[in-house]
């Protein structure tokens, strides 16, 4: 991104980002990725593609921001004073209800071949990476001579996601509540 989100920005510049997330997010959720334009994007948004790319490289730079901004409202809800196992099954739960809340988004990704359409993979891999993140530096003991902390932080970010695209994709039908239950089950070790 040609503009830092982590320092302070002006109420413009803040409305402008909005307005391209808004933009993109609606364009993802009528049609594939791939066949989103940065004319598409700047029309739905109503501002030129100069100022376009004022902001961003390309639409993916803005599909990148797009996700930054998602996994940032979701981990923001997460305690970062409590590390327990809940907090885990809390990460999986405001996973699951982004994606309720947005049912033309998931539509759009299960129409594009699921789990292993383009957005879903470049969607899961930031998530993965942002709990990897949160994961390691809440959950993981460091000074665990077992396991190293990088080790345990991908097994639980891999979990939670992993678990999500089997919700999603594999199970539609399953409850919430019975995926918490296998989501703790796995974390106990209790197969």
């Amino acid at each position: 991104m040609k503009i830092d989100v982590t320092k302070h920005l002006t109420l413009g510049a803040k409305r402008t980002l909005k307005a391209f997330r808004v933009a993109m997010f609606d364009a993802l959720s009528e049609k594939d990725f791939d066949r989103i334009t940065v004319n598409d994007i700047c029309k739905k948004s109503e501002y030129p593609r100069a100022t376009f790319y004022n902001y961003f490289d390309d639409k993916l730079d803005l599909l990148e921001y797009l996700w930054s901004y998602i996994g940032k409202n979701i981990l923001d809800q997460i305690s970062s004073t409590q590390h327990n196992k809940n907090n885990l099954v809390k990460i999986f739960n405001l996973l699951v209800d982004f994606f309720e809340e947005n049912p033309a988004l998931l539509a759009n990704i299960k129409k594009s071949d699921g789990s292993n359409s383009h957005l879903w993979h470049n969607m899961s891999g930031y998530l993965k990476h942002e709990a990897n993140i949160i994961v390691y530096k809440n959950y993981a003991d460091k000074n665990s001579v077992a396991l190293p902390a990088p080790l345990v932080s991908r097994f639980y970010s891999d979990l939670i996601i992993g678990l999500l695209e089997w919700y999603l994709f594999e199970e539609p039908n399953a409850d919430k509540e019975t995926a918490d239950k296998y989501l703790i089950n796995l974390l106990t070790g209790n197969f």
